[in-house]
């Protein structure tokens, strides 16, 4: 009677021995798997941008190291600043922008 428990307990063992085997190599061929376009969708195209398309709020050809005001996108000088605030969020400070002169223009 005792060789029979033990080989049922045995084959118990083995199966789910067997079985988390199967799950975690299953889990990291999913994690292995490259991403890819789902079932159904066909191949991925790929877009090339031009540098020189990519601007700022409808401007293009910005060069590097300008001065952007990032409410109206106007190009702003070296003697021009921006106005701010610094309010309280949460025990943390943050700079709340409120723009530039351009912003505040009257029209």
């Amino acid at each position: 009677m005792n060789i029979l428990i033990f080989i049922i307990g045995l084959m118990i063992g083995i199966a789910a021995f067997l079985y988390i085997l199967s799950a975690v190599s299953g889990g990291m061929k999913a994690v292995r798997r490259p991403a890819g376009p789902a079932k159904g969708q066909g191949k991925t195209v790929k877009q090339n941008i031009e540098p020189d398309s990519i601007g700022f709020r409808g401007r293009f050809k910005v060069p590097p190291g300008s001065r952007i005001c990032p409410l109206c996108g106007s190009e702003l000088t070296k003697y021009e600043g921006l106005y701010a605030t610094k309010i309280k969020d949460n025990s943390e400070y943050k700079i709340l922008i409120m723009g530039c002169k351009y912003c505040f223009k009257d029209k």
